[in-house]
């Protein structure tokens, strides 16, 4: 077992050592944790505020503000209110970390959200120790964060790449095109996305003729495209996101790849904010889908009502699944009758709790959310492109047995 020394203990030393200018907390209402108080739970969000990520960014926050509005206005949490307080970062890890490190020591927050990318939330919960903080990862799907990056003060509350690739194993064998192609971002999720759809494509009795990644905030994707029309692939496997996901589809037309290229599976590469950017060009296109708006529980048609009310729009697997993670967080202090994280974080271990996405469990071995996953395909309505649900899976189906590389 991996030795993790208590969130208390680290907590006792950083006010000692910063005592000579005021402890990042304030006054001792301020610090205290116990059930039935008044003080203030302290959220960092770190979102991306520039790049091709930044709507996304944006949208992280906008789930949290609305599930923070709400509980406020309900008296808080077991009698807390929530304070989000709010940072930005470009994406690097170590901008994300300095963002981080300011929240925690200065501003006296002891949870954190919001933070985008599987290589900045690696980073972050390799400091998460030292920072006396719990993170809830709501966008970040790298598998290997409930394996050898797994530690106890994480939390992972939207599904990994092996989750939806595995929801999606099934329909691969019946999807047209034997002979498929890989495009990806060329960071921590495109390859473990890339890796574990490679093992699926090859359990259907597909062929991967090709593999390839480009850098993130890539604008220029004609030499990937050639690329892939010289594979001769027949299919297509894509993970570019936000900008990047745009300028791919956009590029794409343009080398008239959909005359060789008969499917299209995209890997959170087209969501609802891109369509009207996107255009028909995607109809038909399958992608995972994390989250159903469309969901027939009385708890999303709550958020999904809230949310357009209060954006203009309707919520989308992004600002979703960051209202989870609140809503997780907001769940646990409940069950611990305390805002302190060591005891928030017990807590959360086991927690099962009604959710808008259904009943969930945080899973006590590598700390998952278990949760069902969905395939979706492109169809225009009458108010313009959506995802039609194809299929659905539980979390019984998509997750893993926990990985041994993850010891809590």
């Amino acid at each position: 077992m991996k030795k993790v020394v208590p969130i208390a203990a680290l907590a006792l030393a950083t006010s000692v050592a910063l005592a000579a200018c005021g402890s990042p907390g304030g006054s001792s209402a301020d610090t205290d944790s116990s059930g039935g108080g008044t003080s203030p739970i302290k959220v960092a969000l770190i979102p991306p505020s520039t790049g091709a990520l930044a709507q996304y960014g944006t949208d992280e926050v906008r789930g949290w503000q609305l599930a923070v509005d709400e509980v406020n206005a309900a008296g808080g949490v077991d009698g807390h209110p929530v304070e989000l307080i709010k940072k930005t970062t470009d994406g690097k890890s170590g901008t994300t970390l300095q963002a981080a490190r300011e929240a925690v020591t200065k501003d006296g927050a002891r949870f954190i959200g919001a933070v985008m990318t599987s290589t900045e939330a690696a980073a972050l919960n390799a400091q998460l120790g030292s920072l006396g903080a719990l993170a809830f990862h709501a966008t970040a799907k790298d598998a290997g964060l409930v394996g050898k990056q797994c530690v106890a003060n994480s939390f992972h509350i939207v599904q990994t790449d092996t989750m939806d690739i595995n929801a999606l194993a099934s329909a691969l064998k019946t999807m047209p095109g034997t002979k498929w192609a890989i495009q990806a971002v060329d960071y921590s999720t495109g390859h473990s996305a890339a890796d574990t759809f490679t093992e699926a494509a090859r359990a259907a009795g597909k062929q991967v003729v090709l593999q390839q990644f480009a850098p993130l905030n890539t604008t220029d994707f004609g030499s990937y495209i050639t690329k892939i029309k010289s594979s001769g692939a027949d299919a297509l496997f894509a993970v570019e996101y936000g900008a990047d996901g745009v300028a791919f589809v956009k590029q794409a037309a343009q080398f008239d790849l959909a005359s060789q290229v008969k499917t299209v599976l995209g890997f959170n590469m087209v969501s609802e904010p891109l369509f009207p950017v996107l255009g028909d060009g995607v109809t038909g296109y399958y992608n995972n889908v994390g989250y159903d708006v469309h969901a027939d529980n009385e708890l999303n048609k709550k958020f999904v009502a809230a949310y357009a009310a209060k954006y203009g729009s309707a919520p989308y697997y992004v600002p979703a699944d960051n209202y989870l993670a609140a809503k997780t967080l907001f769940a646990a202090v409940e069950k611990a009758g305390s805002t302190d994280p060591d005891e928030v974080g017990a807590a959360l271990d086991g927690l099962t709790f009604d959710s808008i996405v259904g009943p969930v469990t945080m899973r006590g071995a590598d700390h998952q959310l278990l949760r069902p996953s969905y395939l979706g395909q492109v169809a225009g309505s009458d108010t313009g492109l959506e995802f039609k649900i194809l299929a659905s899976a539980p979390a019984s189906q998509t997750s893993p047995t926990p990985s041994p590389d993850c010891d809590l």
